[in-house]
């Protein structure tokens, strides 16, 4: 079954994965202007929204392959692609497993692999309780009733936490891993994510030959790309998509 998905505006292919616990929608303030500019793709990612997780299990690779074959269905060969978080993930996986497909990359809030210490932000994020506590319980219910009903998202983000459990994860690459990276590449990262600490962002920085970095500051790992942050953070990826990369000497 092809990954729910929405395709705005024309152009060349951008491809905007979202989060773990989200839904394509986590894009829609930055819609309008990057739709301007390139045929935006927008898919809820296997067991997220309304596209169905058929695995037992929900890995990075396994999403990987679930949009290699949306990517093949809407005939795109090749795209830029921006991922967030767990969508980040993805992103890693496929610049690494598939670069003929990728055009540039955008890598947000996302490490190159899953630390124990990360792993247990992770887990916070996985309890309903902090979903509860900020607020959001509501739209994740309504976001994910298609996973089996308005408990659903419970589900959802627990298997995210799976997803990326350090001992049996995919997500699990080396800097050596990242050197092969020749696409031109943008980390974003906040300079207070508990989840993604800045040490490892520099590190990913300087392993990727053509990488830029952009820190924002006093911004953990809810960067409010979607509120108040949301104008810049689409002008930064316009910026960044349209331009002709970094290039480093």
């Amino acid at each position: 079954m092809s990954l729910h998905h929405d395709l705005t505006g024309a152009g060349v292919p951008l491809l905007l994965l979202h989060s773990g616990g989200m839904t394509g929608a986590e894009w829609q303030p930055q819609l309008s202007l990057l739709s301007t500019k390139f045929q935006v793709l927008t898919p809820d990612l296997p067991g997220h929204g309304r596209s169905s997780l058929t695995a037992k299990h929900l890995s990075i690779s396994g999403a990987g392959q679930a949009v290699l074959a949306l990517l093949d269905s809407l005939d795109i060969e090749c795209s830029h692609i921006v991922g967030s978080s767990l969508g980040g993930a993805v992103a890693l996986w496929l610049v690494l497993n598939h670069p003929e497909r990728i055009n540039k990359l955008v890598l947000y809030r996302v490490n190159y692999h899953k630390t124990a210490a990360g792993h247990a932000g992770t887990r916070e994020l996985a309890d309903p309780a902090y979903w509860q506590r900020v607020g959001m319980a509501q739209m994740l219910s309504k976001a994910h009733q298609p996973q089996g009903g308005p408990d659903a998202w419970q589900q959802v983000i627990a298997r995210v936490a799976e997803a990326l459990a350090p001992q049996t994860t995919d997500h699990n690459h080396s800097l050596e891993d990242l050197a092969r990276i020749t696409h031109s590449t943008l980390i974003i990262a906040g300079d207070r994510d508990p989840l993604i600490p800045l040490d490892d962002q520099l590190a990913m920085l300087h392993a990727i030959p053509n990488a830029g970095l952009w820190v924002m500051p006093y911004t953990t790992h809810v960067t409010a790309a979607n509120t108040w942050r949301s104008d810049a953070f689409a002008q930064e990826l316009l910026r960044f998509l349209l331009g002709r990369g970094v290039v480093k000497s």
